[in-house]
């Protein structure tokens, strides 16, 4: 019999705090913000004069905003405000008829057949990294895996969807990219104070540099490719051949540069961190690491992970779940109402900022037995049916759920399992990283483990 896991969680505040408390602890990391009564209660809101906040973990009330009534659940002012500096009106930030055009132009790269095509890369990404961690010479070695699997990750969109990103542009893309989310919740704060776009705070200036950085990368590489030309299928390609239906005109250049700063911005960033939490709770379950490894080296038989057998993991996939209901990539979904709703027994005033933290829906009380244990045989086939959709969403839900969502669970099997196949992962027993809530899921302060090369 193994020792359940309970690997580490944020510390919720005890009530809801007065104004300057409960920025001081969001700045800090928005998760310790967030009641503890949110863990327990379907709806919990926030404001004493009128409901400025509420935060939603009921998974009806979840699917009911996301699919059941979205029209009246519209995106916030906020997303935009935060993101759009950085990756302009893409994907993420687009709205109504110009978001329905660019999903369904960049919908054919994510299709499963296409999808199947990528794991030769994904493999040869993780090898990369396996290579360069025997090439450091000791072993065991401590290396920060959170880094080693941002550029993993960001490899495998290099070569896949988003063909022909250079090296040097590539570090760039990610430094500027860490550097622009490091201080976000200073601006999210800005944004829920209703203070000016151009209000300063601390990082404001570093945000602004690299976002100026990263999309002078972007334009120069739209331009690049579309006086070249080359033949391709890749994501650019399409976004260069595309026609609006109603017009016909090309997709500008502006609107490609927001799709590929999307992209490379933000489309491996939540692989990364799934497969750096995966690997962190592997290296304080080695029960669970031996378990993977022997169903990996039985399907495969000690040959490469492949197109085949990628998807004839089912351990791994249940780890990989259970990874990312603790760790969900991204743990949060805002929208705002358009008209007063009632949710709960709570009278939600239009406009009100609705929270659909999922980071706590995945260890709410009422929800899940013993919610900060990790036990992947919570997916097995038999209970995963039982959940309620809304209930375990690590991409999100509804018509705007992550587009890369097949892309990011592929990629996370194909990567861990060939890293399972040439290293071992162990825990120094002292680092147990606070997760911490910038757009993405990040362990504070990175995440150092042993590494045995096999």
């Amino acid at each position: 019999m193994t020792t359940a896991l309970y690997p580490p969680t944020v510390t919720p505040a005890s009530r809801a705090l007065p104004l300057l408390p409960f920025l001081g602890r969001f700045v800090r990391n928005p998760l310790r913000a967030i009641p503890q009564s949110v863990y327990e209660e379907p709806v919990v809101t926030y404001g004493k004069k009128r409901t400025l906040v509420a935060w939603v973990t009921d998974p009806a009330l979840v699917e009911n905003i996301l699919v059941r009534n979205a029209e009246l659940f519209l995106k916030t002012r906020l997303d935009r405000r935060v993101l759009r500096p950085i990756i302009g009106e893409g994907l993420l930030t687009a709205q109504g008829e110009s978001w329905r055009w660019q999903r369904k132009i960049a919908s054919p790269p994510f299709r499963h057949s296409e999808l199947l095509t990528y794991v030769p890369a994904m493999v040869e990404a993780a090898n990369i990294c396996a290579r360069d961690w025997r090439a450091r010479g000791a072993s065991p070695l401590t290396t920060d895996v959170e880094a080693d699997m941002t550029d993993a990750t960001f490899n495998v969109v290099t070569k896949t969807i988003l063909a022909g990103i250079s090296k040097a542009d590539g570090d760039t893309i990610k430094r500027a990219g860490r550097a622009y989310l490091d201080p976000i919740s200073w601006e999210v704060a800005a944004a829920l104070l209703q203070y000016p776009e151009n209000y300063w705070h601390p990082g404001k200036g570093r945000m602004k540099r690299s976002a100026v950085e990263l999309r002078a990368i972007v334009r120069r590489l739209v331009a690049q490719r579309r006086q070249e030309r080359p033949e391709g299928a890749d994501l650019v390609a399409r976004m260069l051949d595309a026609k609006d239906p109603d017009t016909g005109e090309p997709m500008s250049d502006e609107m490609i540069a927001d799709n590929l700063a999307t992209f490379l911005f933000a489309g491996h960033e939540t692989t990364a961190k799934a497969l750096t939490w995966a690997l962190y709770i592997l290296a304080r379950a080695p029960e669970w690491q031996e378990r993977l490894r022997d169903e990996i080296a039985a399907v495969t038989g000690g040959n490469a992970v492949s197109a085949d057998t990628v998807n004839k993991l089912p351990t791994v996939s249940r780890v990989l779940k259970e990874v990312m209901r603790l760790y969900p990539p991204a743990p949060v979904m805002t929208r705002v109402n358009a008209a007063e709703v009632e949710m709960a027994g709570n009278v939600l005033p239009s406009p009100t900022l609705i929270v659909m933290p999922i980071f706590i829906i995945h260890r709410h009380r009422v929800l899940w037995d013993d919610p900060n244990r990790f036990d992947p045989d919570r997916f097995l086939p038999e209970r995963e049916a039982r959940y309620p959709r809304t209930q375990f969403m690590p991409f999100g839900f509804g018509q705007r759920i992550c587009i890369g969502s097949s892309f990011a669970t592929l990629e996370a099997t194909a990567i861990l399992a060939t890293l399972l196949q040439k290293a071992r992962f162990e825990w120094d027993g002292k680092v147990a990283p606070e997760p911490v809530s910038r757009v993405t899921l990040r362990p504070k302060g990175g995440m150092p483990l042993i590494v045995r090369s096999l």
